[in-house]
């Protein structure tokens, strides 16, 4: 694992998250959030507006879609639900993590539970480093996107979106997918995948990496893990 470079207090806070993350990894097999969760195969398109914050960031292909509960409460009950998606560039997986968050400038990096994955929009919570300073990317349901978790019928269907940290958000992508994809078990890791061009932050990556290494330790799959590579994308 890298070493974490970043500000004294973030690295303090991701030796703490590492510290409580550690056990609960044991106990739920390496995932200490999000323990269950549902496999899709579906299509990325990344950007429609070149001139939206961040449009370098630009794709148009095949992706895996996991859809989860954090606390991985049985539905019907409030969770912070997330939607991880990979895909591939040249070979180097690429993961997006979004979880159930508001849109307004501050509750744009706030959790909010929600009895359903699709009864509001999605965030990244942490900014991405782009040629336009920092950016989030988010993510609003659509009509298509129906079921849960334990629903055959589960359809993912998002508009994606991109914002400046404390700016409008503005239209740059699509993702649909509905081919539940049985016995796959997807790992995501947001710092070392970051979607190319982006980056990460030193800070954020300070939060994230211990937590990621404490919960790799607890991997049954451990070291030979599956790489989740998404079928090659032979279209236009």
């Amino acid at each position: 694992m890298p070493v974490p470079d970043g500000p004294l207090p973030a690295r303090v806070a991701g030796g703490l998250l590492a510290t409580l993350f550690g056990p609960l990894a044991a106990l739920r097999r390496g995932r200490p959030l999000h323990p269950r969760g549902t496999v899709l195969r579906g299509t990325l398109r990344l950007g429609d507006d070149p001139d939206a914050p961040g449009g370098e960031l630009r794709y148009a292909g095949p992706a895996l879609v996991r859809v989860s509960r954090s606390a991985g409460l049985p539905p019907g009950l409030p969770d912070v639900h997330g939607v991880a998606v990979r895909w591939e560039v040249d070979g180097r997986p690429q993961d997006l993590l979004l979880s159930g968050t508001g849109t307004g400038r501050v509750t744009r990096f706030l959790l909010a539970p929600r009895t359903s994955p699709w009864g509001g929009p999605m965030g990244s919570l942490m900014p991405f480093r782009t040629a336009d300073g920092p950016v989030v990317l988010g993510a609003v349901p659509v009509p298509g996107a129906r079921g849960d978790t334990d629903r055959p019928d589960l359809r993912v269907d998002l508009v994606l979106m991109s914002a400046r940290a404390g700016g409008p958000w503005q239209r740059c992508g699509r993702l649909v997918a509905d081919e539940v994809v049985p016995d796959l078990d997807l790992r995501f890791d947001p710092v070392l995948h970051v979607p190319a061009p982006y980056r990460t932050y030193g800070w954020a990556a300070a939060l994230r990496l211990p937590a990621y290494a404490a919960a790799r330790r607890h991997d049954p799959r451990r070291p030979a893990r599956a790489t989740g590579r998404p079928p090659r994308y032979s279209g236009g």
